[in-house]
């Protein structure tokens, strides 16, 4: 495979199932997404324990609907960072985001999904457009290859997966303000071998998995996830949630802007 197909695949993959993985479902308009603002920023009733952790943070999450996001990784050796937004729905199937990515030398490359189609401009790979693969076309490498990250971290399964998979959990150091708020780290911990399904690893990939999964999860009074940090074998990650219930609008691409460039006979995306 082309090695920057295979650097671009790897970056798709990992913003698809973080963007998504850690939201919850929401509302089920994915383009013209209406969020809700009303609790964001206001004390929750409820205070965060082992035993309710995501359920509660997921729940905050369902209130509020939408969000932006920025992520910072790195792939093969790339830092690579991204920032859009994202708005959840009944399924990860349902959820649309458009994101743009930085891949270093490689420049930039976009990304939107909408009602189950993935659009990706990858510059003079796709003809500066967009390139367009049905995320439920089995039939299509790619289509099979995005769309079963999609169905692993489908919210509706998400939470019991994530909230059974947790063996630790600790409030440990100072809040920090974060998007206008005072957010509390919390270091959670989680069984990997309960999550290797969500976190799309099937077989050999799997096995590149630690035991354990180490998030620190900043959290707002709200319940709403602020910052979240992980390192996974070394590839440090960084989340940041701001804008929580603003609207967004996530639309396809004009039909002028998608290229006929088939990416599965390239090697992948």
């Amino acid at each position: 495979m082309n090695l920057r197909l295979k650097k671009s695949a790897a970056a798709v993959a990992i913003v698809l199932t973080a963007g998504l993985g850690l939201a919850a479902c929401g509302g089920d308009d994915s383009s013209g997404a209406k969020g809700d603002t009303s609790s964001v920023g206001e004390k929750a009733d409820t205070e965060l324990t082992q035993e309710n952790f995501f359920t509660e943070v997921t729940k905050a999450q369902q209130d509020a609907k939408t969000s932006h996001v920025e992520m910072a990784f790195g792939v093969g050796g790339q830092d690579i960072k991204a920032s859009g937004d994202v708005s959840t729905g009944k399924t990860a199937a349902d959820s649309a985001m458009s994101m743009t990515m930085t891949l270093g030398a490689q420049g930039e490359m976009e990304m939107r999904l909408i009602d189950g189609v993935l659009y990706m401009n990858m510059g003079s790979m796709s003809q500066n457009k967009f390139a367009k693969i049905d995320l439920n076309d089995k039939s299509n490498p790619l289509g099979e290859q995005y769309g079963g990250l999609l169905d692993s971290v489908d919210p509706s399964k998400q939470i019991e997966q994530m909230q059974e998979a947790v063996t630790g959990f600790e409030q440990k150091g100072d809040a920090e303000k974060l998007d206008g708020v005072e957010a509390t780290p919390y270091v959670v911990t989680v069984d990997s071998s309960k999550l290797t399904e969500q976190l799309g690893a099937p077989g050999q990939d799997a096995a590149q998995v630690p035991e354990t999964l180490t998030y620190t999860m900043y959290v707002g009074p709200d319940n709403l996830p602020r910052r979240i940090l992980m390192d996974v074998a070394g590839t440090k990650m960084t989340m940041d949630y701001t804008k929580w219930g603003e609207d967004v609008t996530i639309e396809a691409p004009a039909k002028d802007q998608i290229s006929d460039v088939d990416l599965s006979q390239m090697g992948g995306a």
